[in-house]
């Protein structure tokens, strides 16, 4: 059995995702943070942003960029090959964030298989979902108070 994985740019919010993946594993289950930021920082991920970063198909260096929607684009590639290489270790996933964490997220989400639980917490969830959960079986759970903290 895999470890669920928690997900979301640790560069804005390393301490709420942290905070959830403790809950997950004081729970008796198995969790990671996987760090998906894509600006320089110190990552505190179990799985920081060069290892996702180098299952982009043109390389790591493709999620390099000054400008934020390029880099959370090519992250969002490089997420979405690693749950691919990587799936038969994912139980579930659980990502947190605001517009460009779940656009950058839920691709991957969508490429597991049905049945693999996949929670997204976003500030976007209380509007039109279908670009981010397409046809797929991701449950979005607005976070009210954005994610800003332990709150």
């Amino acid at each position: 059995m895999g470890a669920v994985h928690v997900v979301g740019t640790g560069d804005t919010k390393a301490a709420e995702l942290r905070y959830v993946r403790d809950l997950i594993i004081a729970a008796g289950v198995p969790a990671v943070f996987v760090d998906v930021g894509t600006t320089p920082h110190e990552s505190a991920g179990d799985i920081v942003p060069d290892e996702v970063a180098a299952h982009h198909p043109d390389g790591p260096t493709a999620v390099s960029s000054s400008d934020r929607g390029e880099a959370v684009a090519a992250m969002a590639v490089a997420f979405e090959a690693y749950a691919r290489e990587h799936a038969a270790d994912i139980s579930g996933i659980v990502g947190a964030g605001g517009s460009g964490g779940t656009a950058l997220v839920t691709p991957a989400m969508r490429a597991l298989p049905v049945g693999v639980p996949k929670l997204m917490v976003s500030t976007v969830a209380s509007a039109d979902v279908s670009p981010y959960v397409g046809p797929s079986d991701i449950a979005m759970m607005y976070s009210v108070t954005d994610v800003a903290g332990l709150n």
